[in-house]
């Protein structure tokens, strides 16, 4: 076996490896790293500083990483803690950003519906005819993107659960993920009720990429992250990462291990699972907080409410499943609105990420977080640090969980 392994075999291995999950290609011009330094500007960049580094205390966090920008300026910066033991963060790291793809889905979805190319009214059936779904001719691209659509969602199975906890390195395909969500019937009407479920993004991405005649990553670099400036996001079709990676590790499988290279292909669609850096978080949580590639109009659409979202879930859905939500929090078209802030609360493998875009104050903040031996597992700690951060400096837009 040993012989097997030869260099020979080796080497070419590595570069197809390396080039599928985007590193340098030989006469590509490279973008500069993402560069983070300690920066605490003013009384506002003083106390985030403070609040962050007293959480990761408190947290046992192994690391966290962070900006902070308003009205364009940088006020906070820095990295606190290690990639690895003995190993410093630089902030080049590139990590999965979890379902911030959603937020660029939902800006995909608006720039192809002021193309014309869809409605937010279309039909799945229309765009996916060949899947034999559920309410297929009633449920819209607007209803999944809202996460409206009854569709069950497949992570909570305990089937799914039990099998990714066996083995986190494997891969899953739509058809199996589908096949998980549609052993449990639709949980309601389309559109009376909300529930969150992956299984909507599984089949916006697929919907969208046959409206736009090409794969769902093609679409996005395209449209979405090319045209906002994120030189440093690419899909991965891999659990490999661009280097420099941003090692990660939890403890949700009980003991305490290394999560960096578990598999995400349940996360989304094919094409959405993206590594990204914190200055392209950043810069992201402004771009899709204001709405930058979007219409006025449409940037309403994506964020307006849903008195549905606020009604008592149906009694045939379990509350546990089924969301009502309080006054100033609905889930948009791929972004979550809390008390003025647009945001998605990503977590994965012990890594938690907070991407968010206050507009009143034009106040922007990225921040991810690595679980350590003693963290709370399956918690998003970046959530929970933004929470501090804005009972200090947004008291008046404090979300309420």
């Amino acid at each position: 076996m040993a012989g097997f392994w030869s260099m020979g075999l080796i080497r070419p291995l590595l570069g197809l490896v390396l080039v599928m999950a985007g590193a340098p290609v030989l006469g590509q011009t490279q973008p500069a790293p993402c560069r983070v330094e300690t920066v605490s500007l003013g009384g506002a960049g003083a106390t985030a500083s403070r609040i962050i580094q007293k959480q990761v205390d408190q947290r046992g966090l192994a690391a966290a990483l962070y900006r902070i920008t308003q009205s364009g300026t940088l006020i906070a910066e820095g990295l606190v803690g290690e990639n690895q033991v003995g190993v410093p963060l630089t902030g080049a790291e590139r990590f999965r950003n979890g379902n911030v793809a959603f937020a660029y889905m939902g800006t995909l979805l608006m720039l192809m519906a002021e193309s014309g190319e869809v409605s937010l009214t279309d039909s799945l059936s229309r765009w996916l005819p060949h899947r034999e779904l559920p309410n297929a001719d009633l449920v819209t691209l607007g209803m999944l993107a809202r996460h409206m659509s009854g569709y069950p969602d497949y992570v909570p199975d305990e089937g799914f659960l039990t099998t990714f906890a066996d083995d986190p390195f494997q891969a899953f395909s739509p058809e199996q993920l589908l096949t998980i969500a549609f052993a449990t019937p639709p949980l309601y009407p389309p559109g009376s009720a909300w529930n969150y479920s992956h299984t909507n993004y599984v089949l916006l991405g697929e919907a969208l990429a046959r409206a736009g005649g090409k794969s769902l990553a093609d679409l996005l670099l395209e449209r979405v992250i090319e045209p906002m400036g994120l030189a440093h996001t690419i899909p991965v079709t891999t659990p490999a990462l661009p280097p420099p990676v941003l090692h990660t590790t939890t403890r949700e499988r009980g003991p305490f291990e290394e999560s960096t290279f578990w598999n995400p292909s349940w996360q989304t669609a094919p094409g959405a699972v993206l590594a990204t850096t914190l200055c392209d978080l950043s810069r992201s949580a402004t771009a899709v907080g204001t709405g930058e590639l979007l219409r006025e109009t449409s940037m309403a659409t994506m964020t307006v409410d849903s008195p549905v979202q606020h009604r008592s879930p149906p009694e045939e859905c379990p509350a546990t499943v089924c969301r009502s939500f309080p006054d100033g929090v609905h889930f948009g078209l791929g972004v979550v609105l809390i008390n003025g802030w647009v945001v998605q609360t990503p977590l994965f493998g012990g890594q938690g990420v907070l991407h968010g875009y206050l507009p009143d104050q034009q106040l922007s903040v990225a921040i991810v977080t690595v679980s350590g031996r003693d963290s709370e597992p399956d918690t998003n700690h970046a959530q929970e640090i933004w929470k501090r951060l804005a009972e200090e400096l947004t008291p008046e837009n404090v979300p309420p969980f």
